[in-house]
């Protein structure tokens, strides 16, 4: 198992928290919603999977895209697979993912042009993740450098 999360219920706890409030941000979800591209993250240690549909219109209103906590029925346009503990760390703005595709950390497949310019993008959800996990009574999972 890795470090921060103890298993998949957990990682969708805090994940789906944080989703939440960057899906909902006036200044981030609309960003996000121009990819127009569903992204599947697959994650190890644990073993887990989250899809953004970033195409579709959201299924809840206010939000400007929708996800999905564990396998659904979207095709995605693009994939990632890393260790949760790696995602963890990049949405502390501490993992350049670039480098970590050409290292092996992570490995993409499908339009991955569309998932490299939402990174410009995504950068003020790094003060979010952090704020996101203290609210939630995890601030002994915010990474300090």
């Amino acid at each position: 198992m890795g470090i921060y999360y103890k298993d998949a219920n957990q990682l969708f706890e805090i994940y789906g928290y944080f989703l939440d409030r960057i899906l909902k941000d006036e200044k981030i979800g609309p960003k996000m919603a121009k990819a127009g591209i569903i992204i599947k993250f697959i994650y190890t240690d644990p073993d887990c999977e989250i899809t953004i549909d970033l195409k579709n219109p959201p299924a809840k209103a206010g939000y400007y895209g929708s996800y999905y906590l564990g396998p659904c029925d979207l095709k995605e346009d693009v994939w990632s697979k890393q260790a949760a503990d790696f995602s963890h760390s990049f949405w502390h703005g501490f993992e350049n993912p670039v480098a970590a595709i050409t290292k092996g950390k992570i490995k993409q497949g499908g339009k991955i042009t569309a998932i490299l310019k939402l990174l410009p993008v995504v950068r003020p959800a790094f003060q979010v993740f952090p704020k996101a996990l203290e609210e939630m009574g995890c601030g002994n999972l915010v990474i300090k450098k």
